[in-house]
């Protein structure tokens, strides 16, 4: 039994040999189709990387607002009129879309700031904001020590300093720097019954931690971890439970910017004012889909291509082993052993072309990555690498199923030859 097994393998591969140089000529399309496919993997990982990251990360396109529905066009932190519930800003959190967001709350207890302008002593009435450390991580190089400590850190709105240096020169003193004002001490008042009774101020020593563009509504900003607390040991002084603050703000980075336009509908949908550069995404999307509609057009036009080149050929080898053919289909060999070692020669030379294609696809993405510099400059910034996992597997998979199909015709077609036409010929 063993022997006539191997035997027949013998005579399988023999019979497989006559035809290799013939079928691998027809197959060579296979080794391009592959290497487009790894070539056309690669960019588009490499491009989408470098519109997420470099492009659009530098711009903070993937990063939105959350306002609260107002009418009129009016800015919340303006009107005072409006707020996100809690349980919306807690559902907004909880988006799995976003890789973070931070909350801007408003204390609602009546705030001052005490400090002394050369030598002036100043008392002023301003809105109290808070918001969480990381909201400054890359908007303040000091950002880490924005923590909720004694002296409180506090943050003002980086054009407080042209209206400062206005008022100063007009009163015949010299200017301030940004630097001179760090750490410039003062105190924090607030009132919890919103009394104008000094006796009933809470007070706060404060320093001021930075000027910054980030703070663009008339307000100061504190360590969001100072009000949350200040608000639940005082949440009950008025006589009856009060929050002590709301949510005006919040600020969300969406993990991938292709899903802006979704999560800004989403949040839209909720009742919510969302600013953000959904457009930008909207039409970055569009121009990636006729990139890839491209890609696919003429990786089609290579796939028909290889498909004709191997049909025709094995059409050929068919007519050309006929007689042989139907002398062994005589003796007794069946149609479905015919059909299987055309089909089997071809998928074992897809998947020996699938591994050089592959392969060579990896090849020319290094040359590309190299090169690519000096042959468009404008793409120097753009990183090419490899794909990010192995698609090898798939590559031989995807080019045995191109080949078995294409030789799967004209094996049926030999399978099916007339014995005694053939004979007679």
């Amino acid at each position: 039994m063993l022997r006539y097994i191997i035997r027949n393998l013998r005579f399988f591969f023999k019979d497989i040999s006559k035809n290799i140089l013939k079928a691998l000529f027809s197959s060579f399309g296979i080794i391009f189709l592959i290497a487009f496919l790894v070539i056309y993997i690669s960019l588009r990982q490499s491009v989408s990387r470098y519109i997420g990251d470099t492009l659009f990360g530098s711009m903070d396109i993937n990063e939105i607002i959350i306002h609260p529905k107002t009418g009129g066009g009016r800015d919340v932190i303006v009107s005072g009129e409006n707020t996100i519930r809690r349980p919306t800003a807690a559902q907004i959190r909880g988006m799995k879309d976003f890789s973070s967001v931070y909350s801007l709350i408003k204390m609602d207890h009546v705030t001052r700031i005490e400090t002394s302008v050369v030598g002036q002593d100043q008392t002023i009435r301003i809105p109290l904001y808070g918001i969480e450390q990381g909201f400054f991580q890359n908007r303040n190089p000091r950002w880490a020590s924005f923590t909720n400590k004694v002296p409180l850190p506090l943050v003002i709105p980086k054009y407080s300093l042209q209206f400062l240096n206005s008022y100063l020169s007009q009163e015949g003193f010299p200017q301030f720097t940004e630097s001179a004002l760090v750490g410039y001490p003062g105190m924090l008042s607030v009132s919890v019954n919103n009394s104008e009774d000094s006796r009933e101020r809470f007070k706060t020593p404060l320093a001021l931690h930075s000027l910054s563009d980030a703070i663009d509504f008339p307000g100061v900003v504190v360590p969001s971890a100072f009000i949350i607390n200040f608000a639940k040991v005082h949440r009950m002084d008025s006589g009856k439970p009060i929050e002590g603050y709301s949510y005006v703000r919040m600020y969300a980075k969406v993990k991938d910017v292709k899903q802006l336009p979704r999560v800004t509908d989403t949040l839209k949908k909720m009742g919510l004012r969302v600013e953000s550069q959904s457009d930008i995404s909207k039409k970055t999307n569009k121009a990636m889909a006729v990139v890839d509609g491209i890609f696919l057009l003429l990786g089609v036009v290579v796939l028909v291509l290889t498909v004709i080149s191997i049909f025709n050929s094995y059409l050929v080898i068919a007519y050309d082993s006929s007689y042989e053919i139907s002398l062994k289909r005589v003796i007794g060999l069946s149609k479905l052993r015919v059909i299987f070692s055309f089909v089997f020669e071809a998928a074992l030379i897809g998947a020996f072309l699938g591994v050089i294609g592959y392969f060579l696809g990896h090849y020319l993405i290094g040359l590309l990555a190299s090169q690519i510099a000096g042959w468009i400059p404008a793409f120097k910034e753009l990183i090419i690498t490899r794909p990010e996992e192995s698609y090898l597997h798939y590559a031989v998979l995807f080019s045995v199923a191109v080949s078995a199909f294409s030789a799967l015709i004209p094996a049926v077609f030999a399978s099916n030859k007339n014995l005694f036409k053939t004979m007679a010929q």
